[in-house]
């Protein structure tokens, strides 16, 4: 028959098995400590790589931002409206239409020369006025015709027209005299006569291609000046050149 162990050997016993059982706890806990960290620093040495990655990589440069287009400036809609033309053949009162600038080494020939005209002139109204026709010459003692005229309305026999006109020195001017006077010292209508006073004149140069004829320059003097039955005679010397076209 076994003996019973004593109380000290048990209890010796009892402290070996829990030595034991602690020094494995101790070990697997361990083990699980190791473990922990070898896995920590698996995760630590990744996380080091995914940063260095992240360092080395280039950054992107931001894309450019395209400037707006400039806004187009809309064509203006409006049509430019076309300058008014004068109707055929008509012809802005006051005024002589002439070709283009004479030359002034133009040789001019003589129309006329010499040609005397006696001229009446009564009222103010238009009938009672007396008119001549410079390509001709001659007096008109009916119609109206508007180039020149001899009146005795405001001032006796002042003379109305509707031509280029200038006053020159004389008859002894010359047809380059009249258009350069005409160009830089014009006269005006209505011209109050005067003894011995040359006036020059360019005729219409429409009413002249119309006819048929020539445009005329043409010196008008008055050599006197008298009264008829209250009415202002004026006697006048005409001289006409053709102009050169």
């Amino acid at each position: 028959m076994t003996s019973p162990q004593n109380p000290a050997t048990r209890q010796r016993s009892y402290l070996l098995v829990i030595t034991l059982v602690v020094s494995a706890l101790s070990l697997v806990v361990g083990l699980a400590g190791v473990g922990l960290a070898a896995f920590a620093l698996s995760r630590s040495s990744q996380a080091t790589d995914l940063a260095k990655q992240a360092n080395e990589r280039p950054i992107a440069a931001p894309a450019a931002t395209e400037a707006a287009p400039a806004p187009e400036t809309p064509a203006p809609t409006t049509a430019a409206t076309p300058a008014e033309e004068p109707a055929d053949g008509a012809v802005d009162p006051g005024t002589t239409e002439t070709p283009s600038e004479v030359s002034p080494t133009a040789e001019y020939t003589i129309a006329y020369e010499g040609e005397h005209l006696r001229v009446r002139s009564g009222g103010c109204g238009a009938g009672d006025a007396m008119h001549i026709d410079l390509a001709e010459p001659r007096v008109l003692n009916t119609g109206y015709n508007p180039e020149f005229g001899v009146f005795g309305c405001a001032v006796p026999g002042q003379i109305d027209t509707s031509l280029a006109v200038a006053q020159v020195s004389g008859p002894a001017a010359t047809p380059n005299d009249c258009q350069e006077t005409i160009r830089t010292n014009p006269g005006r209508s209505p011209i109050v006569p005067t003894r011995g006073m040359t006036v020059c004149a360019i005729t219409d140069y429409q009413r002249a291609t119309a006819s048929g004829r020539p445009q005329k320059l043409v010196f008008v003097t008055v050599d006197s000046m008298s009264t008829e039955n209250e009415n202002v005679v004026l006697n006048l010397t005409l001289k006409a050149w053709n102009i050169p076209q």
